[in-house]
């Protein structure tokens, strides 16, 4: 393991982020934590998963009449990489309406998945966040998860709960809102001017996840000294979506004001 440096204490939350993209750590097997399809299997026998239609690693691969009329379609090896596909229909990206309209068919979804495996940008990612390039490139097909009440992503010390972030939106971020929650499931303030501006006030309260999801992950993380936990919401159930281990790539974003009560969690 590589020895945090000797002021860490006094770093805050995204700081230490930071350092991390920089230095993973070997106790953790990233090439299966960070993999968004092989991290099912190690979520599989505690939480409800997605269920996985395809998995490839070349385009050629792509077959779509291996698949059902509604998927989503999402890279392995890093994030702001997904497509849905409804009733044969493109829909969009996660963040964007790329395709939007058109009948899906083998040649497109070759081709998108060739530019996400390409991509210059994912790489600089894989340079920049270095434990996922400890992950094999590929593409996934999964279940749709809807109709999704909310998001959660849980922060978690050593298999503790500390922090959460919960977000309301559609697939694509459009009219994205979020709220922030405590460890004793207390709702904080947004965490900056800008953050408010996007913070969820209309909503009912979000209900505080099951005490046995939380003790569950507790012994699943107690080894890994920070990880966020992400989770999509559908009628009251709970299905686990990813493991994050530089969250926000050490940008405060969202979390602004507690950065510094979040940093002191994350202990030696």
């Amino acid at each position: 393991m590589t020895d945090k440096p000797f002021f860490w204490t006094l770093r805050t939350y995204s700081q230490k982020v930071a350092w991390r993209c920089r230095n993973p750590d070997r106790r953790v097997d990233y090439r299966t934590w960070a993999d968004k399809h092989l991290a099912k299997a190690i979520a599989r026998p505690h939480f409800k998963v997605a269920e996985s239609y395809l998995v490839v690693t070349h385009p050629d691969e792509i077959d779509i009449a291996r698949l059902p009329a509604t998927f989503v379609m999402k890279a392995t090896h890093g994030w702001d990489m997904s497509l849905l596909v409804r009733d044969g229909v493109v829909q969009g990206g996660n963040r964007s309406l790329t395709g939007a309209g058109r009948s899906a068919d083998t040649a497109f979804l070759r081709q998108l998945a060739q530019t996400w495996l390409d991509s210059k940008k994912e790489a600089r990612r894989r340079a920049r966040e270095r434990h996922y390039g400890r992950v094999d490139p590929g593409i996934v097909f999964e279940q749709l998860i809807e109709p999704i009440d909310h998001e959660l992503q849980l922060f978690l010390f050593s298999g503790e709960f500390r922090f959460a972030l919960v977000g309301y939106r559609g697939f694509h971020h459009s009219g994205a809102t979020h709220r922030v929650y405590d460890q004793h499931w207390l709702r904080l303030p947004p965490g900056s001017e800008e953050a408010a501006t996007r913070y969820e006030r209309e909503a009912p309260e979000t209900p505080r996840p099951p005490a046995d999801l939380l003790e569950a992950l507790g012994r699943l993380c107690r080894h890994i000294d920070h990880v966020r936990v992400d989770f999509f919401v559908c009628d009251q159930q709970y299905y686990f979506g990813e493991f994050t281990f530089t969250h926000n790539a050490g940008k405060p974003g969202f979390i602004g004001r507690y950065d510094a009560a979040l940093g002191r969690f994350w202990l030696d």
